[in-house]
């Protein structure tokens, strides 16, 4: 249920009233019920100490008629109904007054409220020094107090629910006087609403009456209505500059969107040109590594197939050694003659001390075990070469980096042998997802720098190649005791272009390049220097490729 502001305020004061009256109500009863149970004790133990003082020597002297004319003597006083005297037994001395009251058992009352028949009883001891002797019982009427109590009590509730009643009026027309002042703020709240969705603020003004807070209400929102009604011609105003100014930014905007068109055409010609000229740059960069390994990777094949060719014919030789001995064989086989078998066979001793058959028998063993070697190492610098040829594709493919540095190794030696020597400690690492040629690519320039940097120093260095595990990723760390690097050349060191070579040994691309491939494969590469002791290069890959996003995601960034 709804209450509205008036009927909480008249209810809040009547209820604030009420709860004043029940504690004055209440005060005022518990006021007059200690005064009523003060006054009636006392004259009872005024009464009944009086008359043991006047009976006592009468009832010490068993005088029982003297007895009577005391009791009959009180009980003239209205009062009184009745009076008994008893030993200490409990035996009857006399007795006498209202036969009601004398017929009831004896109860001794503390408060006029426990006196629920109208008898206040009580009683006194008749005592000689500390020897009680007996008692002394009277009853007072207190009828006419109770009377007398419940007018007072009447009166008291009267006037509370008089005064409850004037309070009511008082709050309902204090009530109504707050409220009119309200309804007509709330009327004119109302129409306000309507005024600001039909923008007409004419008749939303409310009358101002007095000179109170609410008075001061009214007035405030009649000023809002003011301003409201100002910020609304405002606002319209706003509004016919806007639809104008829409119009022409209409115009604007399609003069705009063709300009923006033609931007557009242009950049991606532009950016059309940017990726054919990257591809040419990785094209070029490539052929330079291609470059700097050619004599070395023709140097490496060269030796091995020199070899073998020269093993090759020293086979020759012993095979046609071995043509000739098993010509002689058949020729002793097919001999009938035992002259000519003879001499047939002492030629062919002769044969076999010529040409020393358990050299021969020795030396191609050897010879053939060298071109398989020789072979194999051509094997090698091929298949390294075939991962190298692959730095285009973008296939990922479970490889161990400690194979990829064993075959850029190979690849790589000639160029590296005469300058320094190349240490490895390839660590027990798990095989991770990667782009092998791309990988190649990246170890290839890192030991063709590493060379080159102690090349610089006129000195035979070291290179010091390093894999392990940390955490997440295999890191591969290639050291060298070359040049090393200026400090302020270390944070453009991955730039595009940036080289430190002299002009025409360097594109300023293999670190960048190095340094893509990394991100691409969710790792790092990393450098430190000093300058005249060397540089370390760290490259690391995570064990666990991260998740790429789709294609069509690629190609919207």
């Amino acid at each position: 249920m709804r209450l509205s502001l008036r009927t909480k305020t008249i209810i809040g004061i009547a209820f604030t009233a009420l709860l004043l009256l029940l504690v004055l109500v209440v005060t005022v009863f518990n006021q007059l019920n200690e005064l009523v149970d003060n006054s009636v004790k006392k004259s009872a133990d005024t009464s009944v100490a009086l008359f043991v003082s006047t009976t006592k020597n009468a009832f010490l002297s068993y005088d029982l008629s003297s007895l009577e004319a005391d009791v009959a003597e009180i009980l003239t006083n209205p009062n009184i109904a009745y009076v008994r005297v008893k030993d200490k037994e409990g035996r009857i001395y006399v007795e006498n007054g209202e036969p009601t009251a004398i017929s009831r058992p004896f109860r001794e009352d503390n408060t006029v409220a426990t006196a629920s028949d109208g008898i206040y009883d009580t009683r006194a001891p008749i005592m000689v020094n500390t020897t009680l002797y007996g008692f002394v019982e009277i009853g007072l009427n207190i009828a006419s107090v109770t009377e007398s109590v419940s007018r007072a009590r009447n009166w008291t509730l009267t006037i509370a629910a008089f005064e409850l009643v004037l309070v009511g009026l008082c709050s309902y027309f204090l009530g109504s006087y707050l409220m009119s002042q309200l309804v007509r703020l709330h009327e004119g709240a109302k129409h306000l609403g309507e005024a600001v969705d039909k923008n007409n603020y004419q008749d939303v003004f409310i009358s101002v009456r007095g000179n109170d807070e609410l008075s001061e209400l009214a007035e405030a929102f009649n000023q809002l209505v003011d301003k409201l009604k100002e910020e609304n011609e405002q606002r319209q105003r706003a509004q016919d500059d806007l639809k104008d100014l829409n119009a022409l930014l209409e115009v604007k905007v399609q003069d705009r969107t063709a300009q923006l068109n033609q931007r557009n055409v242009q950049l991606e010609n532009a950016n059309r040109d940017l990726k054919e000229t990257q591809v040419q740059l990785l094209q070029a960069e490539k052929m330079a590594s291609v470059g700097q390994l050619a004599a070395g990777v023709a140097h490496e094949i060269n030796n091995p197939v020199g070899f073998v060719s020269s093993n090759i014919s020293t086979l020759c030789e012993y095979v046609a050694t071995y043509q000739m001995l098993f010509t002689q064989l058949e020729v002793i086989s097919n001999t009938q003659d035992e002259d000519q078998q003879r001499k047939a066979l002492t030629d062919f001793k002769s044969l076999l001390t010529k040409h020393d058959m358990t050299f021969i028998n020795d030396d191609i063993t050897d010879l053939l075990n060298d071109s398989k070697e020789g072979l194999q190492r051509v094997a090698d610098i091929v298949k390294g070469l075939k991962l190298f040829s692959r730095v285009d594709s973008d296939e990922m493919q479970q490889h161990s980096l400690n194979d990829c540095v064993r075959t850029t190794l190979a690849m790589v030696n000639n160029q590296l042998k005469y300058t320094c020597n190349v240490e490895t400690h390839l660590g027990n690492i798990p095989d991770i997802a990667m782009n092998v040629g791309k990988i190649s690519q990246v170890i290839t320039n890192l030991l063709i720098n590493a060379g080159q940097a102690i090349e610089s120093t006129g000195q035979h260095g070291t290179i010091t190649i390093t894999t392990e595990t940390v955490g997440e990723f295999v890191n591969l760390y290639v050291k060298d005791t070359g040049c090393g690097i200026q400090p302020c050349h270390l944070d453009k060191l991955f730039n595009p272009f940036f080289t430190t070579k002299p002009e025409g040994q360097g594109t300023g691309l293999g670190l960048s390049i190095s340094f893509g491939i990394a991100q691409e494969h969710g790792g790092t590469l990393s450098a430190s220097s000093k300058e005249g002791e060397g540089s370390c290069f760290v490259l690391a890959l995570p064990l666990v490729q991260p998740v790429s996003p789709p294609s069509d995601e690629k190609d919207k960034t």
